[in-house]
């Protein structure tokens, strides 16, 4: 029985994630596709390169928006089930819209890589795993002025905060091994979508942040 309420909560996380933000705020102020320009990807930070902070505003709105939406239902889900699976099923939902932001179903399953989605994701579960993901990204980009460096550094170390916070030999039987799968899997998805990023940075190419936006 578990089984059908957790694919009910991946689905609608899913879908819900799916709803990527960049793409919707292009298409329906700048009558364009985000994946027309720039890097290409359906991101944060290539969205704001192009068109600046306000519209990105309304991405980020939506982007968070929809990550938490999806915890708070898969939450309910599975806290209906039973209070043992509270967090576990807002990890679940949330994390399948991670996925959904970076294959979107209704977009040719090219979105984002998920940065913004999992950030989210980490401050609904926990704040503390978010407030050292946050302090160590700004301090990576203050010192380098690389986002994609911050973010990289920032999906190494995502998954193990979620071991620390839910060691899973404490009592395997609690969900605790589906929490920590869920953030190596999200991890891991988000920094395999900076592999071109990573390319660059080696080769020193990689374009450094600024609060100027390229093109109107």
């Amino acid at each position: 029985m578990i089984v059908l309420w957790f694919t009910v909560c991946g689905i609608i996380g899913y879908l819900l994630g799916s709803f990527n933000g960049a793409i919707l705020v292009s298409r329906w102020l700048r009558k364009e596709d985000i994946r027309s320009r720039g890097s290409g990807n359906a991101g944060l930070t290539n969205f704001y390169r192009n068109y600046g902070g306000a519209d990105t505003l309304l991405v980020m709105a939506i982007d968070v928006g929809k990550t938490v939406l999806a915890c708070f239902i898969g939450r309910w889900i599975m806290a209906s089930y039973d209070p043992v699976w509270f967090d576990e099923g807002a990890m679940l939902c949330g994390g399948l819209s991670v996925i959904g932001h970076v294959f979107p179903l209704y977009f040719g399953f090219r979105g984002g890589k998920g940065i913004l989605t999992c950030d989210t994701l980490a401050a609904f579960i926990d704040w503390r795993i978010i407030a050292i993901l946050l302090g160590v990204f700004l301090v990576v980009v203050i010192l380098t002025r690389y986002v994609s460096l911050g973010s990289i550094i920032g999906c190494l170390i995502y998954p193990f905060l979620f071991w620390i916070r839910y060691p899973i030999d404490k009592n395997i039987t609690d969900g605790t091994i589906m929490m920590t799968v869920m953030a190596f899997l999200i991890a891991g998805l988000a920094l395999a979508m900076h592999h071109a990023n990573i390319k660059r940075l080696i080769q020193g190419t990689e374009n450094k942040f600024s609060f100027h936006k390229k093109n109107k």
